[in-house]
């Protein structure tokens, strides 16, 4: 598991290492979300990538000083399911810590991590996420005109500011 900062040392490779990913994804149900060009590299504020995928911690101005992390979350079809536990994977505990960590010295106040359905899978993932996270009620802006079910954790600030 490697996290990059945007522009710092090993950016650029990350991001040639993803496009050679997204070039042969299989064909699933997935694919067209993960072409480079719906990827939006231009949002992305940091980049995780690990031998079973990647994901992103990616932020747009009518979220504020808030940014999403395990955005775009890609996880190559072996790796998708890989315990019948239901656990949280060693490999995603440790994405969403260095996303943090990655959050925290770009000085954000809060993270969060969004869904357009099944919010009970934020309830199944804060029994299992050392880091305090709030799974509001309503939902937030993620585009001009979608909102999503979101679940965030303070870094640099305990209020969340952001368009509900």
């Amino acid at each position: 598991m490697n996290t990059v900062i945007k522009y710092n040392k090993g950016w650029f490779q990350a991001i040639d290492q993803i496009a050679s990913i997204v070039k042969d994804l299989p064909n699933d149900k997935l694919k067209n979300n993960y072409s480079i060009d719906r990827l939006i590299i231009d949002e992305w504020v940091a980049v995780s990538i690990y031998e079973g995928g990647f994901s992103s911690v990616a932020w747009r101005p009518h979220w504020g000083n808030n940014c999403r992390i395990l955005n775009r979350f890609y996880k190559v079809p072996s790796s998708r399911f890989e315990n019948k536990q239901h656990k949280v994977s060693q490999d995603t505990l440790d994405m969403i810590q260095q996303q943090l960590d990655a959050a925290k010295t770009l000085s954000f106040d809060c993270a969060f991590m969004s869904r357009e359905t099944k919010t009970q899978a934020f309830n199944h993932y804060k029994k299992q996420l050392p880091q305090l996270w709030n799974c509001p009620k309503e939902k937030y802006r993620m585009t001009k005109e979608g909102y999503q079910h979101i679940a965030w954790t303070p870094i640099n600030s305990d209020e969340l500011i952001m368009e509900n």
